[in-house]
């Protein structure tokens, strides 16, 4: 017999106020994110968007849409000592960290002060 996984509570307060077609938005950016240190992705996101103080689909929408092609990586290749890579733009960054695959997943997304 099958059994379904346990639904996740972070995914519910993700999606918590948003329409169907925005739910389905925030699925497809989840698919780019890796949960690393948090129980799930959808827990790394809502950390992160309060924190900042970001509207979650928001803060997705950012993230996926940063430029990595014109934005400095740091270090130009390979990664650094934890397993990540910094990209850099202006005040913006996007940390990534590779998955099993070597495809690069976001871990996190923000903004620096100036």
């Amino acid at each position: 017999m099958y059994d379904e996984p346990p639904a996740d509570p972070f995914f519910a307060q993700l999606c918590e106020g948003y329409t169907e077609a925005e739910v389905a938005e925030i699925q497809q950016y989840m698919a780019e994110w890796d949960a690393s240190t948090y129980i799930s992705v959808a827990q790394t996101i809502v950390d992160h968007a309060s924190r900042k103080e970001f509207d979650p689909l928001k803060y997705l929408r950012k993230a996926h849409n940063f430029n990595k092609k014109r934005a400095a990586r740091i270090p130009k290749s390979g990664y650094r000592q934890d397993g990540s890579a910094v990209y850099r733009k202006g005040n913006e960054y996007l940390i990534v960290r590779p998955d099993k695959l070597g495809i690069e997943k976001i871990v996190t997304y923000g903004l620096n002060d100036d």
